[in-house]
């Protein structure tokens, strides 16, 4: 009988768990440690810089660290090239690759792995992104291809690439979104230094790369006097060209706080106790920071991109085009005016439709069905 401790798992595609930062290596922390919980045998494939040496396995997932060059443009294509031929060694049941770039080693695993059941998780359309000349985004999107093409299961976080991968390619994807825990609102204690008061703050959180966007909700700001700080959470993925224009652009006002990346209790603090979460983003996948907004009862401010529309449809939220300066500062003008006790009422609510809805035991549920199907004979 086809059960959880009869095969083996193997993933790659993304730096590795534990993560510290970065939206799929939270996902696949979550989703991995649960099904190691639920006696899968996988093992995740980690990038040397990002996880430490001494990290061998990590709640019941083991984690193979291989050395690759950390560069931009080599880092994410030499590591996967490592794990697929380490792969090809051990002969999983299962090999779950993410994002599209790495798919370019899909035609190795199936030509020689034959019998070797291939995922594909999209968490977004990477070619897209500014951060990439046009050989490279040519080049991640005939991974995008090969992901359609070679994989026997296509995965998606949101419905907005489930309709991509049907009508580019004609394939009927799976659904399976991002997930988020409850959580239990903080005091605020850790980041006390920042001198921040409860619901005296806009929070935005996330990598500072330009698709996010995140200059519109300086100038928006900072385009009338607020009564709330805003809180900028996060740093530069690769160059810091784009996060030193951020700061040029905030003029050293006392009011805007970069806090670099924040972890752990201090990011659930900052979280618990902000006034509303601000996203201007202009491409996404499924944003985990927004849902775990929501899952901490934040009101949240979004540009109109389907993937934020699709999460927080029947929210009380708010709502501007990408781009569009006025409507995000008069966004932020009405929350800066929002009685607190508003706010609390919210918050209930969007606790209870986070959990309900991206419940992470809801959403690994789903994947391991899949697994499990994948291999009945």
């Amino acid at each position: 009988m086809i059960g959880p401790s009869t095969f083996r798992i193997a993933v790659t595609g993304f730096r590795g768990i534990p993560a510290s930062w970065g939206g799929v290596e939270r996902q696949c922390e979550e989703t991995y440690t649960r099904l190691a919980a639920r006696g899968f045998q996988i093992t995740v494939y980690a990038r040397s810089h990002y996880v430490s040496k001494t990290v061998r396995s990590y709640k019941g997932v083991r984690v193979r660290r291989l050395w690759t060059l950390n560069t931009k443009y080599t880092e994410a294509i030499l590591h996967t090239l490592l794990s697929v031929l380490d792969i090809l060694r051990v002969g999983p049941e299962i090999v779950h690759v993410y994002t599209q770039g790495p798919c370019l080693f899909l035609p190795l695993i199936r030509l020689l792995r034959p019998k070797t059941k291939v995922f594909f998780t999209c968490q977004g359309l990477d070619w897209k992104r500014r951060k990439w000349p046009a050989w490279a985004s040519a080049l991640i999107k005939v991974g995008e291809k090969l992901s359609a093409r070679l994989s026997h299961y296509q995965v998606v976080v949101s419905r907005e690439l489930q309709d991509y991968y049907r009508g580019q390619y004609g394939v009927e994807a799976h659904y399976i979104p991002n997930g988020v825990s409850a959580v239990l609102p903080r005091p605020l204690d850790r980041v006390k230094t920042y001198g921040l008061k409860p619901r005296g703050y806009f929070l935005s959180v996330g990598r500072l790369v330009p698709e996010k966007r995140v200059e519109d909700i300086i100038v928006a700001y900072l385009a009338k006097p607020r009564g709330s700080a805003l809180v900028i959470v996060g740093d530069a993925a690769g160059s810091g060209d784009y996060v030193v224009r951020l700061k040029a652009i905030a003029r050293g006002n006392p009011s805007i706080l970069f806090v670099g990346y924040q972890y752990g209790d201090a990011l659930g603090e900052l979280y618990s106790n902000a006034r509303a979460f601000v996203s201007a983003s202009e491409l996404e996948g499924m944003p985990l920071t927004l849902l775990e907004a929501l899952a901490h009862g934040l009101v949240c401010v979004a540009s109109e991109i389907p993937p934020h529309g699709e999460v927080l449809e029947g929210t009380t939220h708010f709502a501007f085009p990408v781009g569009s300066l006025d409507s995000l500062s008069t966004c932020l003008d009405e929350l800066d005016k929002m009685d607190p006790g508003r706010l609390e009422d919210c918050a209930a609510d969007l606790r209870k439709y986070a959990e309900a809805r991206f419940g992470w035991e809801r959403v690994v549920d789903q994947l391991e069905r899949l697994y499990i199907s994948s291999l009945d004979p």
